[in-house]
């Protein structure tokens, strides 16, 4: 393990150190666990009630942080403190290695494929014919590279990654385990044959799928190759684990996707957009640019850019948070239009009105499905 003193890593970090700046620091650990010998880091107000209690050798904060601090902490001041912490995080760890190297004799390589320098591939693994490996590309045991794959240099394919063939990956993609691309996408013509009887009769799919440069896919994550043309996954996105994009779609570049979000086939995502956890758009619409969707959001129509989608289905942010508030006190509201239905029931009582109701609450069984 790395260790440096506190003044070497605030240079590192190219902060302003407020602290003992000879303290040995020998990793990184979470604000409330952190010891005197590790660093940590503060970026959201509501963990700074845990700044006076915190027995870290030193907190990486904002420049302008005036809040408690530990009795033995320093502080690292710095203009983005969350990337400090990311770039502490590196000085100490780094990032994953593979445990293998070159090309091992188990794993089964077509004699047409063109492999790079600096590839490593594991045991077991498949690189089918025609394929490209770019320089220092590293793929685990278990993954399978079809025929007419392109994959560019410095990209990570971790075990039983499945790339159908044809698909193109560019410079620095990293794809986690379990993680299909390429794969049919979802296309059915329903025909009535002969007999009379509906049959849903596959399209082939003739596409590929490709990814821009700088990718990150979570793990059992599936995108579908197209119909027709490419499926294309713009260049800095990043998907967390269990997305689902469908044949056709074409996101924009930097786009982030949180677990089980699902985008149907052929929309147009535009750059920086984000789609929360377990939202779910439907095929054939336009995602404007810096879009948001919220979680669980159901998106069944064009977004414009720069807004926030919420609900089910979605709708603009403000109005979907004035949507569920209401919601949450419908049993109170419901209870309070009784009460005035009684008071106008008297009312009409005293003027000598009939006071005749349709379906109010009084109705049989209302109490009982209330």
């Amino acid at each position: 393990m790395n260790e440096m003193t506190l003044a070497e890593l605030t240079a590192q970090l190219g902060g302003e150190l407020d602290g003992d700046g000879s303290r040995t620091i020998r990793g990184v650990a979470p604000l409330q666990s952190a010891g005197e010998d590790q660093v940590t880091f503060l970026t959201n107000a509501r963990y700074e009630k845990y700044m006076g209690a915190s027995a870290a050798g030193a907190v990486i904060v904002g420049k302008d942080y005036s809040g408690p601090r530990g009795d033995r902490s320093g502080l690292i001041r710095c203009e983005d403190p969350y990337y400090a912490f990311r770039q502490a995080m590196i000085a100490f760890y780094g990032f994953r290695e593979a445990e293998f190297d070159g090309i091992d004799e188990r794993a089964a390589i077509d004699p047409t494929a063109e492999i790079g320098p600096g590839v490593k591939v594991a045991a077991f693994a498949t690189v089918a014919p025609r394929c490209r490996i770019g320089e220092g590309t590293i793929i685990y045991p278990g993954c399978y590279v079809g025929p007419d794959c392109s994959i560019g240099s410095d990209c990570i394919l971790y075990p039983n990654v499945v790339l159908y063939n044809a698909t193109v990956l560019h410079e620095r993609v990293t794809i986690h385990a379990g993680t299909s691309i390429g794969h049919d996408g979802f296309g059915y013509a329903p025909h009535k044959d002969d007999d009379g009887v509906v049959r849903h009769e596959k399209i082939p799919q003739s596409g590929w799928v490709e990814i821009g440069s700088d990718v990150e896919i979570g793990a059992c994550c599936a995108i579908d190759r197209a119909t027709m043309g490419a499926t294309i996954i713009g260049s800095g996105t990043k998907f967390s684990n269990l997305v689902a994009i469908g044949h056709g779609t074409k996101m924009g570049e930097h786009c982030l996707l949180v677990a089980q979000a699902g985008i149907a086939g052929s929309v147009m995502v535009g750059n920086y957009c984000v789609f929360a956890g377990q939202c779910g758009v439907v095929g054939h619409i336009r995602i404007g640019d810096g879009a948001r969707i919220g979680a669980q959001a159901g998106v069944t129509n064009d977004v414009p850019a720069g807004v926030e989608m919420v609900n089910t289905p979605a709708v603009p942010g403000l109005k979907g948070r004035r949507v569920m508030a209401g919601t949450r006190k419908l049993p109170e509201m419901r209870d309070a239009l009784r009460k005035l239905n009684s008071q106008v029931q008297v009312v009409w009582k005293k003027l000598g009105l009939s006071g005749e109701r349709e379906g109010g609450d009084d109705s049989p069984g209302d109490e009982e499905n209330g």
